[in-house]
Parts: structure tokens; C-alpha cells; sequence
């Protein structure tokens, strides 16, 4: 074996003993897991050699090494070897998801949920982008003498419910007024398209009915501008409260990040669109250089698509999490297009 090729596979043993354990590693611990012989001071050796490489580092004298950010760079990008999950968790992931599986958001809201609970991490998904969305249909529903709601359709399969009030008594034809009125004019239309403007022009269009329907149109708009929206699921952010690597001023800055779903949504999609993890100094905002992420798309054809994301820190199981996260995504694909019926 070439001296290249066994650093190299001593590299991969300490990070994954290290992922393992949480301890610096021995060169009497990687012998006993290396599959060939060889002795423990040419594993000494081989170890102080991945430090000056920076890979590895010592935190302390008579300790053992650890993984550096370049050196799970190195393992995740050169190193590491794919796993497939259980069949049995396989099942499990599936019929989960299908017990959620009546719209878009629960179908989503679920996949974080499965995510933390696998991972032991924060997890996130994200919504295809809402700026693609064509309204389907809008629904009304009675809910009081003076109160109905409005529901949004989009194409993506995003319901929005909008609830309003009239300053005068709602009648089951009045709403089914409503209904072929604004269904007419909207059916196909970009959620992208119920501006100020529109409304105002669907309220001259409407003649003396424009008179009964402000609150009406004002409900459809708000529904409209929320469908048009990103969104963002995040479950599991108390997984994080316990991990050592998060605490003081470091852990409160990271949870204020995973507060701004706007910043998250757009650092999930880079990194599921670049090399799928970014590692620790790796990431733009300072408040993760102690966190990994790793992302992958979800795509339902023909042009609906997301992004699925674990948030923990460097010392991660990256090979399972990412097995992970790509049997969800696979899932959230196929329910997806199966709710949509493309």
C-alpha cells in the first residue's frame, strides 16, 4: 500500500472514530480498525504527518487527534463511502409521510419532523418557490352570519385560508356569487398577479357587486401574497440546546439565523445546488462555524422542487444523513407529484 493511500485510509478511520465517540483518537484505537496491518508508530507517524496537512489536530499534548474542517472537507468529498438505509426504516419513512400526505405543507412539515427524529439534529425543508404558482381555485366557506373564509388553491398545492368579515348578512348565495365572480377572473392567473392594481381593476370590473366585496377581494389578496411566499419548515431546533458545540452567545446567534427563514431558505438551496455539505468556516454567516449542513433537492415534475436540510454540528454522521435526506427527498418527490397528479 502506497504511504499516500494509508494516510488517506487513517484519515477515514479518525473521523469516523471520532463521529463515533466524541474523543480524541489513538493510534492503538485506529490499528485495531484499520482492515490491514500495520504498527502503531507508523500510525504515530502517518498521524503527524495529517496534522502538519492540516486534517488532524491534537488538542492537547498527551491526546489523541481529531478531524480539523479540512479534514472532514477531505472525508466527506474523497473519503467517505455511501450507506443505504434499512429496509424496515425505509417502510417507516414512507408510511409516516403518507399519513400526512393531504397537502404540500403537512407533507413537508412531516419530512422535518422525521428528519430531527432520525437525525438527532435540527432539520428543514423548504417549499417549492411560491413565485411559480397559478391559482387553481378559490373556495368559500360560511363560517358565522357575518363571517366567511377564503380558500387559495394554487397550482403547487398550497391552501391559504383567509378569513373576513362583511358589515352585512352572508348568505349561501351570496358566496356562491362570490365564488363564480372571482373564479372566473383568477382561474390560471400567477399568484404573482393579484397586485393592488388588480384588485383595484377586478373591483371596477365587478360594477355595483364591487360595493358588497372589499373585505372579499382584500381576503384574496392577502391569500394570494402568502401563496407567492418561500416557505420554510424547521423541527428540532432543541435537539441543538444540548450539544456542547452551541453554547453561550454562539448557540443564540445560530438560533437566531434558524429564525430567518429568508437567509436559511437561500443557504439550503446553495448548498444543495453546490456539494450538498458545507462545513464549520465554510459557511457565510459566522454564527455556523462550528455546524455543518447538509442539503439535497426534492423535485416533483415538471417544475416543482424544494430543498430538505439537516443542521448539527461538524461532528456528524455524514454519510447516514445524507442517506437519509435522499430517501426523504426520493418520497417527498413521488407524494408530491401523486398530490399535484402531474
Amino acid at each position: 500500500m502506497e504511504p499516500t493511500e494509508r494516510k488517506m485510509k487513517i484519515l477515514e478511520a479518525v473521523v469516523e472514530a471520532y463521529i463515533k465517540t466524541g474523543d480524541p483518537i489513538g493510534s492503538k484505537a485506529i490499528c485495531e480498525v484499520l482492515d490491514f496491518n500495520v504498527s502503531s508508530a507508523t500510525v504515530r507517524n502517518d498521524m503527524a504527518e495529517l496534522s502538519g496537512l492540516g486534517l488532524l489536530a491534537q488538542p492537547h499534548t498527551s491526546s489523541g487527534r481529531v478531524p480539523t474542517e479540512l479534514g472532514y472537507r477531505v472525508y466527506v468529498d474523497e473519503l467517505m463511502k455511501p450507506v443505504t438505509l434499512s429496509r424496515q426504516e425505509q417502510t417507516a419513512i414512507k408510511d409516516a409521510l403518507a399519513l400526512q400526505a393531504d397537502t404540500p405543507e403537512q407533507l413537508l412539515e412531516t419530512a422535518a419532523e422525521i428528519l430531527a427524529k432520525m437525525t438527532g439534529y435540527a432539520a428543514a425543508a423548504t417549499a417549492p418557490p411560491g413565485e411559480n404558482a397559478v391559482i387553481r381555485r378559490v373556495r368559500f366557506v360560511q363560517t358565522g352570519h357575518y363571517t366567511a373564509m377564503a380558500i387559495l388553491i394554487t397550482s403547487l398545492g398550497t391552501v391559504k385560508p383567509k378569513l373576513f368579515r362583511c358589515d352585512y348578512q352572508i348568505t349561501p348565495s351570496l358566496l356562491e356569487m362570490f365564488d363564480k365572480a372571482l373564479n372566473e377572473r383568477l382561474d390560471g392567473l400567477s399568484v404573482l398577479a393579484v397586485t393592488p392594481a388588480f384588485v383595484q381593476t377586478t373591483a371596477l370590473s365587478l360594477g355595483e357587486m364591487s360595493m358588497i366585496m372589499p373585505s372579499v377581494l382584500l381576503a384574496v389578496s392577502e391569500a394570494a401574497k402568502e401563496a407567492s411566499a418561500d416557505g420554510l419548515t424547521i423541527k428540532g431546533q432543541s435537539n441543538l440546546f444540548v450539544m456542547p458545540e452551541l453554547d453561550g452567545a454562539c448557540g443564540k446567534k445560530v438560533m437566531e439565523l434558524l429564525g430567518h427563514s429568508q437567509e436559511l431558505s437561500k443557504l439550503m438551496t446553495a448548498v444543495a445546488s453546490g456539494t450538498g455539505v458545507l462545513i464549520g468556516g465554510e459557511l457565510p454567516n459566522p454564527a455556523f462555524s462550528s455546524m455543518s449542513i447538509v442539503a439535497v433537492p426534492y423535485i416533483a415534475v415538471p417544475a416543482c422542487a424544494g430543498t430538505l436540510a439537516v443542521i448539527g454540528p461538524l461532528r456528524m454522521n455524514y454519510p447516514r444523513i445524507k442517506a437519509t435526506l435522499e430517501c426523504v427527498a426520493d418520497l417527498i418527490g413521488e407524494s408530491l407529484s401523486e398530490l399535484l397528479e402531474w
